[in-house]
C-alpha cells in the first residue's frame, strides 16, 4: 500500500502563494482604512468606468475588517489546498484570472439587468477571486469531508451554502446599504457568481474532478486495506479504474489484494497490466517493484521476455550491474529461443567485462553465446569481446 510515513515539515511546505496574497490584502486594506472613502473612489471598481488596473486594485481593498477577515479566512482554508494541488505560480495566475472573471460578470449584470444608478457605485473586495478558488476546490475536493464540532460535513455542501448566502446578500444590497455590520453597497456580491463559475470551468477543463476522485478512492482503498476489508478495498480500486483505466497503481494494488486472497486468476492479470503500464510511462523502478512482488506471490509465473529485458536494461542504466546480469541471464535460461535471449547474453558479457572487471566470466558467457547461437549476426561482436577479455587476463 502507499507509504504513510509522516514526512518532516519543511519551511517550503508552507502555502507561500496563499500567504502572500493574504498579506497583500491585509496591508493594502490597512493603508486604505485611513481614508477608505477616498481609496474606494480612486481604486475601487466602477462599472461605468472599467479598466484592468482598477479591477485588480479593487480586489485587494475591503470595506472593513469584518469583510477582510471573512475573505482571508476562506482564502487560507481553500487556497492552501489548491496551492498544494496545482502549484504556487498556477494559483497566483488563476487568482488574477478570477479577479478579472468576477469583475466581468459583475459589470455585465449591472449593465444588463440593473438601473443605471448601480453603474456609478464603487465596489471593492477579494470575494470574487476567493469564490473562484472555492469553485476550484468544489470540483477538486468534491469528496472532501470537513469536521465541525465532531461532525463530518461535506465541503461541497458548505460551499454551496456559502454561495447561496452571497446571492442573498446581493439581493439585500439592492435595497439596503448596511446589514449586520457590513457596508453592502461596497461589496460586489454578483461578482462572486462570476468568480465561482470561472473556478468551476477552469477545474473541469483541467480534469480536477478525476484527480479528486482518484485521491478519494486511493484513500478509501488504503483505509479498507488497513481495516482488513480486502474486498471493499478491491472495489475501491476497480471503481478507480472505471474513472482512470490506465492507472498503473490501481492495477498493482489489485494484484496484491487478489494475491493476498489467493486468487491467482484475478491477481496475475492485474500485476501484468501494472508492469506494462509502468514500463510504458517510463516508471521502470515501479515496474521492477511490482514484478518482484508478483514473483514473490507467484514464483512460477514469468513476464514476457521483452518485459524482462526492459527491466534488466533499466537496472543496467541505474548502475546495478550485478542485478542486471542476473536478470539478463534469467532471460536466457528461461526463454533461450526468444529474440531477447541473444542480446541478454551479450549485455551480460559486456557488463561482466566493463563494470565488474571479470574477463573470465565474460569469456564463459560469450562462449555460451557462440555455442547456442553459432549463426547469430552478433557472432563477430562476441568474438571480438572475447579477445578483449583474454587480453585483459594477460
Amino acid at each position: 500500500m502507499p507509504d504513510t510515513k509522516t514526512r518532516k515539515f519543511r519551511i517550503n511546505d508552507l502555502p507561500w502563494a496563499t500567504i502572500g496574497i493574504i498579506l497583500t490584502n491585509v496591508i493594502i486594506t490597512i493603508i486604505a482604512s485611513r481614508d477608505f472613502e477616498g481609496s474606494a473612489l480612486d481604486y475601487g471598481l466602477m462599472p461605468a468606468n472599467v479598466d484592468v488596473g482598477r479591477v485588480i486594485s479593487a480586489s485587494f481593498l475591503h470595506d472593513g475588517y469584518i469583510h477582510l477577515s471573512i475573505n482571508m479566512l476562506l482564502l487560507y482554508f481553500f487556497g492552501r489546498s489548491m496551492e498544494w494541488a496545482m502549484g504556487r505560480l498556477e494559483l497566483v495566475l488563476f487568482y488574477v484570472g478570477a479577479c478579472l472573471a468576477s469583475a466581468i460578470m459583475y459589470v455585465a449584470i449591472i449593465h444588463a439587468a440593473l438601473p443605471p444608478y448601480y453603474a456609478t457605485r464603487v465596489v471593492v473586495g477579494a470575494s470574487g477571486a476567493v469564490a473562484g478558488v472555492m469553485g476550484l476546490y468544489a470540483v477538486r475536493y468534491h469528496r472532501k469531508m470537513i469536521k465541525m464540532g465532531g461532525v463530518e460535513v461535506s465541503a461541497l455542501l458548505l460551499i454551496m451554502l456559502w454561495l447561496l448566502m452571497q446571492v442573498g446578500f446581493g439581493v439585500i444590497a439592492l435595497y439596503r446599504e448596511d446589514f449586520l455590520g457590513l457596508r453592502l453597497r461596497y461589496v460586489a456580491y454578483w461578482s462572486h457568481l462570476g468568480g465561482f463559475a470561472f473556478g468551476i470551468i477552469t477545474a473541469l477543463i483541467a480534469n480536477m474532478a478525476l484527480h479528486g476522485e482518484r485521491e478519494y478512492l486511493i484513500a478509501e482503498g488504503k483505509r479498507n486495506y488497513d481495516q482488513g476489508n480486502l474486498l471493499e478495498a478491491a472495489q475501491n480500486y476497480e471503481t478507480l479504474l472505471r474513472h482512470d483505466p490506465d492507472n498503473a497503481f490501481a492495477y498493482a494494488e489489485l494484484g496484491r489484494l487478489w494475491a493476498i486472497m489467493e486468487e491467482e486468476a484475478q491477481s496475475l492479470p492485474h500485476y501484468r497490466k501494472a508492469v506494462k503500464l509502468y514500463i510504458r510511462e517510463g516508471h521502470e523502478d515501479l515496474a521492477i517493484k511490482a514484478a518482484a512482488e508478483m514473483k514473490k506471490f507467484w514464483p512460477d509465473f514469468m513476464l514476457s521476455s521483452g518485459e524482462r529485458f526492459r527491466l534488466a536494461s533499466y537496472l543496467e542504466e541505474m548502475g546495478q550491474p550485478e542485478r542486471a546480469i542476473l536478470a539478463f541471464e534469467e532471460i536466457f535460461d528461461k526463454s533461450p529461443a526468444s529474440n531477447e535471449a541473444q542480446m541478454s547474453l551479450l549485455k551480460a558479457g559486456h557488463l561482466q567485462l566493463a563494470s565488474l572487471r571479470k574477463p573470465d566470466a565474460t569469456i564463459n558467457t560469450l562462449t555460451k553465446f557462440l555455442d547456442c547461437y553459432p549463426e547469430s549476426e552478433w557472432k563477430t561482436f562476441a568474438q571480438e569481446m572475447i579477445e578483449r577479455a583474454k587480453s585483459g587476463m594477460r
